[in-house]
């Protein structure tokens, strides 16, 4: 059997869509296949006439099928202090059935960290569907996020909402002008944050018309905007999971919120007011929180958040000088790491990094380090999800001496936890 890395184009999307979605078992529609290059990856289909450059395919040469795939949406990625860096997205890596166990999965994604390099992205970024997976390619987990339920009976929230906070709820086409500016301000801010196009916005609120006026099961979609002495300073999306087509007090459905952003504390209390007063819902589901999102502390029965945490994004490596540059750092410092082993001998040895906290020089040297970690470590404590006292702890660190962990500790602290919302 041989097997060959091609480029996708327009004569082979979809198959490629078709070998992503077996793996995660289900069938593609063609049509929802045009929609995602149309508005995910934002090309014209009908005049589609060169091969994408961020879509690769492995073809079984004898059959000429796609047999496993890959992606790298472009983003770019607000890090500690509010720089922010190229991250290739990667997306849709799998392997049919009929063709495990033959180095493709490892040669569509080393060829797509090949590319990244290339185009000069940063890091490299996924959402992983087999954590287990990607650490030996140099992912370290760099954010999590929490997944919540919140029985609404049983709790409220401690804090009033400020007269000055009015809501407005809005059609889906005011909503895609306003909610995306309100976002940008916000990820611009938040450590973790990625940008997001006019297309991705169309993607994810896209509504299937057979769907969207169901009075039973799933609704469309709710949008309400926040404004904070009259300017936008905050958004829900939400929408009704109902049992029945008929909302009673005997028969309460559950409010799936899929997104809450605000850009200052007042509008985000004054938000959840708005969440936890919708009447007839029993209860309230959202997902992909932050770990460090104040709601726990804003209610009267703590116990009523049901909260699981789970991974978030994982990052690799693609260019340790520039992203050690790139970030601000809690106070100067100095200090010499080594990076070894993960199948990441471009990036393996020794780098310094001499900061006065905001401005950075790091270098690659050849001298003793006073830490050695995996690249997959610095990703984590890069982005602050993990602190190097944990890593070392944890027995992954090795150290020179107790003061070059205190040392580190201090430079890599931040203020404001990780967060990514931004599923691709």
């Amino acid at each position: 059997m041989s097997v060959k890395i091609i480029p996708v184009d327009k004569s082979n999307i979809f198959n490629w869509r078709k070998s992503v979605r077996t793996v995660f078992g289900d069938i593609p529609d063609d049509d929802v296949v045009k929609r995602m290059v149309r508005d995910r990856f934002m090309i014209d289909f009908d005049n589609w006439n060169e091969p994408s450059d961020r879509l690769l395919g492995a073809m079984d040469t004898k059959t000429g099928q796609i047999v496993g795939t890959g992606g790298a949406d472009q983003y770019v990625l607000t890090v500690p202090g509010g720089n922010t860096i190229g991250m290739a997205g990667i997306m849709g890596m799998g392997t049919l059935p009929t063709h495990k166990r033959k180095g493709i999965f490892s040669s569509v994604i080393n060829k797509l960290h090949s590319q990244a390099k290339e185009r000069g992205d940063v890091i490299a970024g996924l959402w992983a569907s087999q954590s287990l997976l990607y650490t030996r390619f140099g992912y370290g987990l760099s954010t999590l996020r929490e997944d919540w339920t919140i029985n609404t009976n049983h709790t409220k929230l401690l804090k009033q909402k400020k007269e000055s906070i009015r809501f407005e709820l809005v059609d889906k086409e005011k909503a895609l002008i306003e909610i995306p500016k309100i976002y940008d301000t916000f990820r611009k801010c938040q450590n973790g944050a990625t940008d997001r196009t006019e297309g991705y916005w169309n993607y994810i609120l896209y509504e299937d018309d057979s769907a969207k006026y169901n009075k039973s099961g799933n609704c469309g979609f709710f949008f309400v905007l926040a404004y904070k002495d009259n300017k936008p300073s905050g958004y829900a999306i939400y929408n009704f999971n109902k049992e029945s087509g008929v909302a009673h007090e005997d028969d309460k459905g559950t409010l799936d919120v899929q997104e809450i952003i605000s850009t200052d504390k007042e509008t985000n209390i004054a938000l959840w007011h708005y969440i936890f007063g919708i009447e007839l819902v029993e209860e309230i589901k959202i997902n992909q929180r932050a770990p460090s999102d104040p709601l726990y502390l804003m209610l009267e029965n703590p116990r009523k958040l049901k909260r699981e945490t789970i991974d978030g994004l994982w990052v690799r490596i693609v260019d340790p000088i520039k992203m050690l540059e790139k970030r601000r750092y809690n106070s100067e410092g100095n200090i010499t790491i080594c990076i070894a082993g993960q199948n990441q001998k471009d990036i393996e040895g020794t780098y310094s990094i001499e900061t006065d906290g905001t401005n950075t020089e790091v270098k690659k040297v050849n001298k003793k380090p006073d830490i050695s970690m995996k690249a997959s470590d610095l990703s984590s404590i890069y982005f602050g999800a993990v602190s190097p006292g944990e890593y070392f702890q944890a027995g992954n660190l090795e150290i020179e001496n107790q003061n070059s962990l205190i040392e580190l500790s201090k430079m890599f602290f931040v203020q404001q936890a990780p967060w990514c919302n931004t599923d691709f």
